[in-house]
């Protein structure tokens, strides 16, 4: 089968969310819980429907796809881990519309959560022990590296960098669920601290507790549910863990070219289909590394693209209009699908999106090993 007859072929049609930010009488297990619980009463299943199951693990041994399939009384068919950083909500969403497509199952369910925040969670570590004995611990530290590049090869300032902060920020005081409200001007963010020259303190994610969940079907059984279906009419995934042989293929043009002919080529559409883009945004060079990659701007130009409200609602492409992970939560990228499905649903009050129709979500894990793309459509 070809990735042209998968077009259309499935559909998210329930999502849930818990409060985000602190939730510190919750376990990580308990808030995937509570999601998966919100998109059930979304789409209007019971939870004896479900006969597909998937799991991303959080920090702290949580996320264990026994135990989270025991604690919601699930006897699925098709299911199991998966685990690829801030790109495993699309790799699940493409292992379901796999299966769901084969006849595997009829409605899968997918969930997250985490109490990162809660417990404190330091990132790094292990994970990075490539760039351990130059004092790099933290994933900030290449995506810095890799912006500094950026800057001296095509004039990219720290300025045009603060567009994308600033643009989150006043999506995410619009947003009833953002953990991360309070105004941003340019001022506010040029006398920010340094974390890793030439990253900003607001150019870094905000740590939260939450969860997350999405259940997917075929086009004939959502037409019997409760919300309107939104279709995933493209697919993209590229791996590149042989990227550090490479080390001057910055910002990860290598993995999401690769991941935009995919994807695009699977939706049949261009990028002058798509009228909203959401990005993972770990840290905000990440919007200038997908924005170049897929197309929408050209290589170099991404800092002076941005500006004069180009990426902001009633822009030509608004971007993370939830505030994103810089804003509104870290659930490394379900939060955008989350509000994708509902763009596409109309039901984002203030920040909806008029008459939007196709908008494409990207995803990025590790440092620069995982790229992953959908296109969805209402």
């Amino acid at each position: 089968m070809g990735l042209a007859e998968l077009r259309d072929r499935v559909c998210i049609v329930g999502v849930g969310d818990t409060p985000q930010g602190s939730v510190p009488d919750k376990t990580g297990d308990e808030l995937a819980i509570d999601a998966a619980r919100a998109a059930l009463e979304d789409c209007g299943l019971n939870k004896n429907d479900i006969d597909g199951l998937f799991v991303q693990p959080s920090y702290g041994r949580q996320g264990d796809y026994l135990k989270v399939g025991l604690m919601l009384g699930l006897n699925p068919r098709v299911g199991g881990a998966v685990e690829a950083s801030g790109a495993t909500g699309c790799y699940m969403i493409q292992h379901a519309a796999l299966l769901l497509n084969a006849g595997m199952a009829n409605y899968i369910l997918l969930v997250y959560g985490t109490n990162q925040k809660t417990n404190r969670n330091r990132f790094g570590g292990a994970l990075l022990e490539e760039h351990a004995p130059y004092g790099g611990f933290n994933p900030s530290g290449p995506f810095a590296f890799a912006f500094r590049r950026h800057m001296h090869l095509y004039g990219t300032t720290e300025e045009q960098l603060a567009t994308i902060a600033i643009n989150q920020r006043r999506h995410a005081g619009l947003n009833p669920k953002a953990a991360q409200k309070t105004p941003l001007s340019l001022d506010d963010y040029m006398n920010a601290r340094y974390i890793v020259w030439p990253l900003r303190m607001f150019d870094y994610c905000y740590i939260t507790d939450g969860g997350h969940a999405f259940i997917l079907t075929t086009p004939e059984r959502a037409a019997d549910l409760k919300k309107p279906p939104v279709f995933i009419r493209g697919m993209g995934r590229q791996e590149a863990f042989r990227a550090y042989e490479t080390p001057d293929l910055v910002m990860q043009s290598f993995q999401q070219e690769a991941a935009a002919r995919m994807v695009f080529g699977m939706a049949d559409m261009s990028i002058q289909d798509i009228q909203a883009l959401y990005v993972q945004d770990a840290y905000s060079p990440a919007v200038i590394a997908a924005l170049e990659n897929y197309g929408f701007c050209p290589r170099g130009e991404a800092g002076r693209w941005i500006q004069d409200g180009r990426i902001g609602l009633g822009g030509e492409l608004p971007l993370n209009v939830n505030g994103g992970q810089l804003s509104e939560t870290y659930m490394v990228g379900w939060q955008n699908t989350c509000d994708a499905v509902r763009q596409l649903r109309g039901e984002c009050g203030l920040r909806q999106i008029p008459a939007v129709e196709r908008i494409m979500c990207t995803y990025t894990g590790g440092l620069r090993e995982h790229a992953g793309a959908l296109i969805l459509r209402r």
